[in-house]
């Protein structure tokens, strides 16, 4: 027993910090940093492919909703529930807790953003949700939002009408289309002196369709409008930076096209704006400007946390 929980407490120490796993080709071996160019990358895709153990009997047409995570991951989640199985108390709140700002450092190096502004929740449903019940609007302000939007989304919006008189502008953009400026000013027409936010699904689930969202963006903020920006199904799938949106508030989930481990979110809130919007569980300064003040969860699954570094790992490896 003393030999075995040496070894854990010497693996903790060792591998504590996956979230900053520099062994690339131990975790992902035969993947170089990618295609030759002009070849055919045949071997280059083989080896991504031998990354992930998708079942040989199912062909997966939906990775929208949640992405298989590679092998490497889920390595690194077994070893550290095991990890944590071992002395609950000891290795999740000692050890594992402490390794969230080594994967929100490297999570704001992907996303091209300060880590202060990034808060590691469980899904977009979660980080969209902390914002908009969060965010101090009043009867008969106005959120404009799209025919267009997740459920999850659109729910939560009614909810908050519901509940606060808050007023929903629809704005309804013909779908799909290639024309930005139509799809801009579906929204953009809908804005008016009581105009709070807007609400932009990047990329909308039922057809794939990229919006327009900086130019969106640009048209609120000229009229004093904030913007929050569901990125559920755009990060790590299109090739960008938070800042380049425009955004003042954003929210995705690491499980779809990142491969992180189930139940896996980020939520990414411009620094000055912190401080107004109410974390959507309690926490003892809610009106702070901590972004951690955000992931006052309780008990959460240190694991699915920790192995999101191997997912962050290979995508860095292979690019978006």
């Amino acid at each position: 027993m003393t030999d075995r929980r040496s070894f854990i407490r010497q693996s903790a120490a060792l591998l504590g910090g996956l979230a900053l796993h520099q062994n690339l080709d131990a975790a992902f071996p035969g993947i170089g940093p990618g295609p030759t160019p002009g070849g055919d990358g045949e071997e280059f895709w083989r080896q991504v492919r031998a990354s992930f153990a998708c079942s040989p009997t199912l062909i997966n047409l939906n990775n929208g909703g949640v992405c298989p995570a590679p092998r490497a991951a889920m390595e690194a989640l077994d070893h550290y529930n095991r990890m944590c199985n071992e002395a609950p108390s000891y290795y999740m709140w000692r050890i594992l807790d402490q390794d969230r700002e080594p994967l929100r450092m490297n999570l704001a190096r992907l996303a091209a953003c300060s880590k202060e502004e990034l808060a590691l929740c469980r899904n977009a449903t979660e980080a969209l949700n902390t914002v908009i019940f969060g965010l101090p609007l009043k009867p008969g302000d106005e959120v404009v939002v799209s025919t267009h939007d997740y459920p999850n989304m659109a729910n939560a919006w009614k909810q908050r009408a519901l509940r606060d008189g808050v007023k929903l502008v629809h704005a309804d953009p013909q779908l799909p289309s290639e024309d930005e400026e139509a799809m801009a000013e579906a929204f953009i027409s809908r804005f008016s002196p009581r105009t709070k936010l807007v609400h932009i699904t990047h990329v909308v689930n039922w057809n794939g369709q990229v919006l327009p969202v900086r130019r969106i963006a640009d048209a609120a903020h000229a009229r004093g409008i904030e913007v929050l920006v569901d990125a559920a199904h755009s990060f790590a799938l299109l090739d960008y930076s938070i800042p380049e949106l425009g955004a003042d508030y954003w929210g995705t989930s690491l499980h779809k096209w990142l491969c992180a481990p189930f139940g896996n979110g980020l939520l990414w809130i411009k620094k000055e704006k912190v401080g107004k919007v109410w974390p959507l569980l309690s926490n003892d300064k809610p009106q702070g400007d901590d972004i951690r003040k955000f992931e006052s969860l309780g008990t959460r699954s240190f694991p699915i946390e920790m192995a999101t570094g191997y997912a962050l790992d290979l995508h860095e490896l292979i690019g978006a």
